[in-house]
């Protein structure tokens, strides 16, 4: 694990104005990150990303918490690859990001429905209700 890398991202983060509760939680992501996959940066590929991703499902971590941590980890290899210009490009790829799903809208009672069609004038949408 290259702690000097995270740091100085971490200083670069403030530097940029990231608030501190982001540095704060992106460091400790990459740190995580870093640990699990036991690899410098320079060695990782966008199957460790894959890999941690897994465990990830499998400790059954929100997807919101999961993509912070892939949040933390994109600018961090873009930072490494502006620092270090012979860097292989950034290993995480949008594939590894996690889509939240949205719960489908609640039905409506037949009389709610039955309320909604009346002011509806052609014979044709009348025919829905």
């Amino acid at each position: 694990m290259d702690i000097t890398a995270i740091t100085t991202f971490c200083t670069y983060l403030t530097t940029r104005n990231y608030s501190p509760h982001t540095v704060e939680n992106y460091g400790r992501d990459l740190r995580l990150f870093f640990t699990m996959c036991n690899k410098v940066p320079a060695t990782v590929a966008w199957r460790a990303i894959a890999v941690f991703m897994a465990t990830q499902h499998q400790a059954q971590w929100a997807a919101p918490t999961s993509n912070r941590r892939l949040h933390a980890l994109k600018p961090f290899f873009d930072y490494l690859g502006t620092e270090r210009p012979t860097l292989a490009p950034n290993p995480v790829k949008p594939s590894h990001f996690l889509r939240r799903g949205r719960p489908l809208p609640k039905p409506r009672s037949h009389a709610q429905g039955q309320a909604l069609f009346p002011p509806i004038r052609p014979p044709m949408d009348q025919a829905l209700s």
